[in-house]
């Protein structure tokens, strides 16, 4: 029997018994401590390519192309305990129809459990957050999707300021520390703190900063690798000393919006090979990544002006390594650098940038008050001169988006895209690919929200 027809009968005599055993009076005051929310999203997608994409096309100058769907569904469950205490937990089914088999516990569908935390305010100014949660930092990039920590936060000045600290730790393979005799602790110890501030003093005016340690200790369990005849240790590999600086801001002035940020990345990591006896290479890290937006809106039109970057060497995936926890992306592209499911060249997340600089110009429109059309062009150059086949150049390449978006009452949306990527001159030499091309996607998709 497939885990999915299992998990299912397993639901349904659960639910039966347990609605059988609650009678109608006990079961509104249940109902009103219970919170559920979420969506479910489907997706179809189109790519091509005539030009090598890393992991997608082998390129060589024949267009190819993938057809695939994706299915994703979030839950979100929060339970009143007490008037100032509450049980919030979020999980997610994702699965990829023409990728995997669509089965319960297959590689195909994942079964992903986000969030399960409490949360407790024992003053109107005062919140504890503690468990399994994601760790954000202010403008939506993720420092640590899943993981445990506390999380305190309190508000000043009528609200207007707020200030928090989070601590997470992480402990892998802790449990192969017990009768462990050896003077190294069986388990690699990474722990990860969180200072910030959010002032909003106006209405309008609203500024962030925070500062971030990471501290991630290797230790190595000191035993051998049994599939390996020759005497390797079993390792994770890693150590860093890392600091993020990160400072947001966001005024809105009449009909002007304006948002920039920027986060600033030192420290180390040293690295070593699996299953080596070969020491640490330490690297060391100074690194910074950067936004901009400039908004303006007439009526039913708004026009931006956008900029994202970051440094490093855009020929080598590494240079990505101390901004490898923000996994946060802003919609800038479709292509170059995307996490909404599709191509995306360089990867999802706003790390993906490294060496990289993009500039671009939106238009959005507003239909009938019902469907929002998109229109944006983005031109991308590396920070540095990429040399390959006797030229150089910093010219990545153009992307064209075009995206439109229907709701019907708030609750069902249905979304239509379709991007092209320009590959220049600098993207040929990463790439290793002298042929001439563009890159397609097209998506097609609607969604429920209850």
């Amino acid at each position: 029997m497939k885990q999915s027809y299992r998990v299912s009968i397993i639901l349904f005599l659960f639910i039966s018994v347990f609605m059988g055993d609650i009678s109608a009076a006990q079961l509104d005051p249940l109902l009103e401590k219970l919170t559920l929310s979420g969506y479910m999203r489907m997706r179809t997608w189109y790519t091509g390519s005539s030009i090598k994409i890393p992991g997608y096309f082998p390129g060589s100058g024949d267009f190819e192309q993938v057809n695939y769907e994706d299915l994703f569904f979030r839950n979100r469950i929060y339970i009143s305990v007490l008037p100032e205490l509450e049980i919030r937990s979020v999980f997610d089914i994702s699965s990829k129809f023409g990728h995997d088999d669509f089965a319960m516990g297959q590689g195909g569908t994942n079964l992903v459990t986000r969030d399960v935390y409490a949360l407790f305010r024992p003053g109107e100014n005062m919140e504890f957050s503690l468990g399994l949660m994601p760790f954000s930092l202010p403008g939506g990039y993720i420092l640590a999707r899943d993981a445990t920590g506390l999380r305190y936060q309190h508000d000043l000045l009528n609200k207007r300021l707020k200030l928090y600290v989070s601590l997470i730790r992480a402990f892998d393979d802790a449990d192969t520390g017990y009768n462990d005799t050896t003077d190294i602790p069986s388990y690699a110890d990474d722990n990860i703190f969180i200072f910030g501030g959010d002032l909003a003093l106006l209405q309008d005016l609203e500024s962030q900063v925070y500062y971030v340690l990471e501290v991630d200790r290797y230790t190595s369990s000191g035993d051998e690798d049994p599939d390996f005849l020759t005497h390797y240790f079993i390792d994770d590999g890693r150590q860093s000393t890392l600091h993020w600086l990160g400072i947001h801001n966001k005024y809105i002035i009449n009909d002007f919006n304006l948002k920039f940020g920027a986060i600033l990345n030192a420290g180390y990591i040293r690295t070593k090979a699996e299953y080596t006896d070969e020491p640490f290479i330490r690297t060391d890290i100074l690194a910074c990544l950067w936004e901009f937006e400039a908004a303006w809106k007439w009526r039913d039109l708004q026009v931006s002006l956008a900029a994202e970057g970051a440094t490093g060497d855009p020929r080598d995936a590494a240079s990505g390594g101390s901004f490898q926890d923000i996994k946060a992306s802003h919609g800038f592209s479709l292509i170059a650098v995307d996490n909404t499911g599709g191509l995306a060249i360089r990867g999802s997340g706003e790390s993906s940038w490294y060496g990289l600089a993009g500039q671009g110009l939106k238009f959005q429109y507003t239909l009938f008050n019902a469907v929002l059309v998109k229109l944006g062009a983005v031109h991308v150059r590396t920070l540095k001169n990429i040399s390959w086949n006797g030229s150089s150049s910093t010219w990545y390449g153009d992307e064209c988006d075009l995206e439109a978006e229907y709701k019907y009452r708030e609750v069902l949306s249905v979304t239509a895209s379709a991007a092209a990527f320009f590959p220049g001159d600098a993207y040929r030499g990463i790439v290793q690919d002298s042929s001439h091309g563009v890159i397609l996607e097209c998506m097609l998709g609607a969604s429920v929200t209850y």
